[in-house]
């Protein structure tokens, strides 16, 4: 067992938050378990008296405890877009969704590529957000830049080889690869948008001009063949340069192949899918999101290397656009769906349905995305010493997703109306609840910038 029995002898022992009768759940177990949090972190896992007192007491029995889930792959679009979405909204929507923190995208306006703009996206945050956060910026052309946003704060630099929203040019190769070198230097992991935009652009003209199934259009707009060049070309960067790299939102059988080839080699590559690519196809679905949503034999092997961990985390890429802006015909549309508040819903019905046990989605929603974005062991455990975050679900909660309901700015989903079995009913950030069975009872401004460390 991970976790050893402490018992509470001393009576004068008093904590802020005790969560009691509950079943905390690992990676690697679950059992029914106390836990004492003092000053914002855990301080005692185990049994604990009656004797032990404390501000709060929270009854979790029949409730499952998790370590909190991290979204570590959203766009907030604070500054300069708040029309789509803000920092205050995007974490309320987090909140609601048991997400505890979340790291931030720099394709803002402006875009997050420097010390000033890394400053001000961060004090926006602290003023708006209800949840723990981290920010990515964009890899700057300038070496001296990577070190001085590394000691900002900054969680990881993000490459997109494809335009997204935002519309940010690919580096040139040369000063993609001269950075990762730095960033190798630094210890400093690069996430990658891989998609390969010349590619796009060409069968993207060629599926305008096309009549057909608009979920499989959009799918041959950008190609398999797009994404796996562009993974093959970060593998490839990576294994020259030395430099750690993630693959954000893996969508395709191709995709993993890469991915499985460049860890057996030893080269340094994590990478994450989302929910939309494992539970949608193109033949019957025709929400545009870049990259697209693939069909069946995509998504079957994406759960597949899920299972083989190949794919090493989830995260929603929660990425809101304005009702006017997807009201827009198709090809002319933003690409992207809301997804930080239905993201642990989606995946605890999975659980429920027996796709993964709840000790995986605990690995890919908690552990691995705080081990890849170095900020482990402070988040994504339960252990002594950690921030005292939760995600406290009732796995026989069934309810209906609606749209109109959903907290965010944005109300476009793919999943109103799905049935859903199991839900998160308490988040807790350090020890303060910022949801509590459908309140929100937590003020903002208490909130930290999540940084590896130095």
């Amino acid at each position: 067992m991970i976790f050893d029995s402490i018992l509470c002898y001393d009576l004068t022992m008093h904590y802020d938050l005790i969560l009691k009768n509950g079943t905390i759940v690992t990676p690697k177990e679950s059992l029914k378990a106390d836990i004492a949090v003092k000053n914002g972190k855990i301080v005692q896992t185990g049994s604990l008296e009656n004797s032990c007192s404390a501000d709060d007491i929270y009854d979790a029995a029949g409730m499952y405890i998790l370590p909190g889930i991290i979204d570590a792959h959203v766009h907030f679009r604070d500054p300069g877009l708040t029309e789509k979405e803000d920092f205050e909204t995007g974490s309320i929507a987090a909140a609601f969704g048991g997400i505890t923190t979340i790291a931030d995208m720099p394709n803002t306006v402006p875009v997050t590529s420097n010390l000033l703009r890394f400053n001000e996206k961060t004090c926006i945050a602290k003023e708006k957000s209800c949840v723990d956060f981290a920010l990515f910026a964009l890899l700057p052309n300038e070496s001296a830049e990577i070190e001085t946003l590394k000691r900002a704060g900054a969680l990881g630099f993000k490459v997109f080889l494809g335009t997204s929203t935002g519309d940010i040019a690919p580096p040139s190769q040369s000063v993609l690869f001269e950075q990762m070198k730095v960033c190798a230097k630094a210890g400093i992991r690069i996430g990658f948008h891989a998609e390969t935009s010349e590619l796009n652009s060409y069968f993207t003209s060629l599926c305008v001009k096309k009549t057909g199934s608009l979920g499989q259009l959009l799918s041959e707009a950008r190609p398999v063949f797009s994404e796996a060049l562009a993974v093959q070309t970060a593998i490839c960067y990576a294994q020259y340069s030395g430099a750690k790299i993630h693959i954000h939102h893996v969508t395709s059988l191709d995709g993993v192949k890469l991915i499985a080839e460049a860890k057996q080699k030893g080269i340094n590559v994590t990478a994450e899918t989302c929910p939309h690519y494992l539970l949608l196809n193109a033949e019957n679905c025709a929400h545009k999101v870049y990259p697209p949503i693939r069909g069946e034999e995509h998504r079957k092997a994406l759960w597949k290397a899920i299972d083989e961990r190949i794919i090493d985390m989830i995260a929603s890429d929660h990425a809101p656009h304005t009702k006017k802006e997807k009201e827009l015909p198709v090809w002319e549309a933003p690409a992207g769906l809301c997804g930080t508040e239905t993201f642990v819903p989606l995946i605890l019905n999975e659980v429920n349905r027996g796709t993964l046990s709840l000790n995986d989605f605990v690995r890919l929603t908690s552990e691995t995305p705080a081990k890849i974005w170095g900020i482990y062991p402070r988040k994504g455990n339960l252990l002594s010493g950690a921030d005292a975050d939760f995600t406290v679900v009732d796995m026989n909660r069934k309810e209906k997703i609606d749209i109109n309901e959903l907290h965010s700015k944005s109300k476009n989903s793919p999943y109103d109306g799905t049935e859903i079995k199991g839900k998160p009913i308490a988040t807790i950030v350090r020890g303060k609840f910022i949801m509590k069975d459908g309140i929100l009872p937590a003020n903002k401004g208490f909130v930290n910038l999540i940084s590896p460390e130095l």
